[in-house]
């Protein structure tokens, strides 16, 4: 929906309903016959052509302004008592004539009670003449619902009975009524009980522009683009800001031409927005290039052994999204995310490795690897975890894990651990950001993927698939129980839609020379660490005796992370074991040996 057609709704329903809660984009700025203008402008002009003779803006600042006073009734002939028998001034003192104007410390009947008192006599009085009463920020009107005071459920009561309490009258079916708008956010601002199963009250939500609507601005505005694209010709470019810019309101695209006119030099429209969002920061996209992208595999394989069928699908899709070819059969959107994977196999064979290997790589630190353990999010409420918590709830201030943490990193690799372990509503985040590339937060503010990469890991399957047949086979009937798991047991094959043909089974590890490779690897650290510290040398004596030490205690079923724990368990507690007994006998330069014995790994000084 568009945003003039939400205005012709106002201007249809004005009038015909007594009161409209017009919420949602209501500070942005609108089109006219003669240009944009912001919403005073713009409902000033609707209201004016639908035949209203006076329009009233109201605030708590300025209080009334806009139309002629005079023309509107400012007395109360009757008071109505309250249960103890005190009366509450619904108005009789707001004004004795129209030219006795009360002023508040800011402006003409600044308080609720006079600006209700008035739109209620001016509702109910008979008069050729129609007033459009608008109030503005009503998000600071009313206090929480369920706290409200005694004064503000009599204000609610004043204007509710200017509704309920106008005669009917069927001559005045070809007239239009003096009505009142309501200006918020959001109409959760407004008391439930005022609106809900009110016939006199609606609520219309002023959408952000569609595409055509932000066609046609950027269009108007074009020349003012100082970058160095040329816009009258480059029309590809055109059509890539128009979806770069999806979800964005007008005045963000005018805050952004407004930035690209503030800065020294102009720019690639890539560099622009990169600059405007986040500052001094360098996209790694932008400085990505052949020869670094050549290495991809290389340098991926350093940190993952015994999964090359998984690296080579990786590489491919970065390649996509360095050419920009990622997603293109889909659709041209520019905001999606780099790429997207989908990670499944048995745990410990290098899932999570990859994904830090490839942020590294990408992103220059593994840092950039941002997790989320999803067996945290198996409540119906999780995803409030991730987006942020309503407002009034507890976790409001603090905002969503996810949408603070892409805040933060925009440029990173989102890993969702264990996806099939989160609660299914959560896949409904998911299906938005894979295919809108953005999360609008808790408190309204839209976050966007376009710069991430989204990578799934799961389990699925793995209990079931024997680890005996050949990884061909194997790879099929993973695909196949992450496919049945989606349309079956989720009942989502619209999310396995958006994932497509990147998901990437993950071998078993069976093979020896392939665990001692690994073995091998993760003994490095051990002895880096070992310099480090002491600056002693660790010693590997005899290492084909070494390996089937560590790799017999290892479970298969476990993948590499067990053997991982043989290495802890076999070299790492008795090497601590051995410092802590020699710490006063050793010196700088040394160099302990570890040798089998049996076994067990055994260690000395050289």
């Amino acid at each position: 929906m568009s945003v003039k057609s939400n205005l012709d709704k106002l201007k249809n329903q004005i009038g015909i309903k007594r009161c409209v809660i017009l919420e949602g984009n209501v500070n942005d700025i609108y089109q006219t016959n003669s240009g944009y203008v912001g919403l005073k402008d713009r409902l000033f002009g609707l209201l004016r052509e639908k035949g209203f003779n006076d329009i009233f803006m109201w605030d708590r600042i300025d209080g009334l302004s806009g139309g002629n006073l005079k023309n509107l009734t400012l007395t109360v002939e009757t008071q109505q008592k309250s249960k103890e028998g005190e009366a509450y001034d619904f108005g009789q003192e707001v004004i004795k004539n129209a030219n006795e104007e009360k002023n508040g410390p800011t402006g003409k009947f600044p308080t609720l009670a006079e600006f209700f008192t008035i739109v209620r006599r001016n509702m109910l009085v008979a008069s050729s003449k129609k007033a459009a009463f608008i109030a503005d920020f009503s998000d600071y009107l009313f206090s929480n619902e369920q706290t409200l005071s005694e004064e503000e459920r009599v204000n609610l009561i004043s204007l509710s009975k200017a509704f309920r309490d106008k005669k009917f009258d069927q001559s005045e079916i070809i007239d239009f009524d003096t009505a009142i708008i309501f200006i918020t956010n959001s109409v959760g601002k407004l008391p439930t009980s005022f609106y809900l199963h009110n016939p006199d009250v609606t609520t219309i939500t002023l959408t952000k522009p569609n595409r055509e609507e932000r066609e046609k601005f950027i269009l108007t505005n074009k020349n003012f683009f100082k970058i160095t694209e040329d816009l009258n010709t480059d029309i590809l470019k055109l059509q890539d800001i128009y979806d770069t810019m999806e979800g964005w309101t007008l005045k963000e695209v005018y805050q952004l031409i407004k930035f690209s006119n503030n800065i020294s030099e102009r720019l690639p429209f890539e560099k622009l927005l990169n600059s405007y969002q986040y500052g001094d920061k360098v996209s790694p996209w932008e400085e990505m290039n052949y020869e670094k992208l050549a290495t991809i595999e290389k340098e991926l394989k350093k940190r993952v052994i015994g999964q090359d069928h998984a690296i080579e699908k990786v590489k491919n899709v970065v390649y996509k999204a360095f050419t920009g070819l990622s997603g293109v059969q889909y659709s041209s959107k520019r905001t999606k995310p780099k790429g997207t994977l989908f990670f499944v196999g048995p745990t410990g064979v290098g899932k999570t490795e990859l994904a830090k290997a490839l942020a590294k790589f990408l992103f220059g630190d593994e840092k950039n690897c941002i997790r989320f353990d999803m067996s945290e999010y198996n409540q119906e409420a999780s995803d409030q975890k991730l987006i942020g918590a309503p407002p009034g709830y507890v976790g409001y201030e603090e905002g969503g894990q996810l949408t603070n943490a892409i805040k933060e990193k925009p440029f990173s690799v989102l890993l969702f651990d264990e996806i099939e372990k989160s609660h299914p509503r959560i896949l409904d985040k998911f299906l938005q950001i894979l295919e809108d590339g953005r999360l609008t937060d808790n408190k309204g503010q839209t976050v966007t993927f376009s710069d991430s990469f989204i990578i799934f890991t799961s389990n699925i399957g793995a209990s079931e698939v024997d680890d005996n047949l050949s990884f061909l086979e194997i790879e099929k009937q993973f695909i196949q129980k992450v496919s049945d798991h989606f349309r079956t047991e989720l009942k989502r094959p619209e999310l396995l839609g958006r994932i497509g043909n990147n998901i990437i089974p993950f071998n078993f590890i069976k093979d020896i020379n392939f665990k001692a490779k690994l073995i091998t690897q993760k003994l490095q650290p051990i002895q880096t660490a070992v310099w480090e510290k002491y600056k002693i040398k660790l010693e590997f004596l005899e290492l084909p005796q070494i390996l089937p030490i560590i790799i017999h205690d290892a479970d298969d079923k476990k993948g590499g992370r067990d053997l991982l724990n043989s290495i802890e368990k076999h070299v790492v507690d008795g090497l601590s074991s051995f410092i802590f007994a020699n710490q006063t006998k050793f010196k700088a330069g040394e160099t302990i040996l570890a040798q089998a014995n049996g076994h067990q790994i055994e260690y000395c000084f050289k």
